[in-house]
């Protein structure tokens, strides 16, 4: 299986109740979406969520088929649950992206030098973050993502360009 073409929808954050429930947290538009994307895989493990229902802008509680007890879902703590970028819809706009095209992405200054590449996305409640390590410097960076810091985003070509803020040295 290629990772690089895997989305992370959501991640087991903990058992829920005594039957085999589990809390998730998810990554989709919507949290009851992640049902809506069949068998969910974590390594050579497959999960089928046989019954959703949303608690929270980005929790739902899911039964997992096969998982019937608190001891079993436990086991699932922390595990990531991803999808195969094939399954998921179309973006709308060119300004939209799924994170897994830009993690390692390179990133360009506006005179086409080198300047790093996409180590991770954040997104601590205002919109994504990412974090950029400096090819020179070995430093990360963090910095919004937006259409200022960053006007051209070449998918194709795995790179984007960085318009320096001045506050950045």
């Amino acid at each position: 299986m290629d990772m690089d073409r895997l989305v992370c929808l959501g991640i087991i954050t903990s058992p829920h109740g005594i039957k085999g429930a589990v809390k998730i947290k998810t990554f989709t538009e919507k949290p009851e979406n992640i049902f809506s994307y069949g068998e969910l895989i974590n390594g050579d493990e497959s999960y089928k969520i046989d019954s959703i229902s949303t608690v929270g802008d980005n929790l739902a509680i899911a039964t997992l088929n096969g998982v019937n007890s608190c001891d079993e879902a436990e086991l699932l703590r922390n595990k990531k649950l991803y999808a195969t970028q094939d399954k998921l819809p179309e973006l709308d706009n060119k300004n939209q992206f799924y994170h897994n095209d830009l993690i390692g992405m390179e990133v360009k200054l506006e005179n086409n030098e080198s300047y790093g590449y996409v180590t991770y996305i954040h997104n601590f409640g205002s919109g994504d973050i990412l974090e950029i390590i400096a090819t020179s410097t070995k430093k990360n960076i963090m910095l919004s993502f937006t259409q200022e810091i960053f006007p051209h985003i070449n998918v194709k070509k795995r790179y984007m360009v960085l318009s320096i803020p001045e506050f950045v040295d």
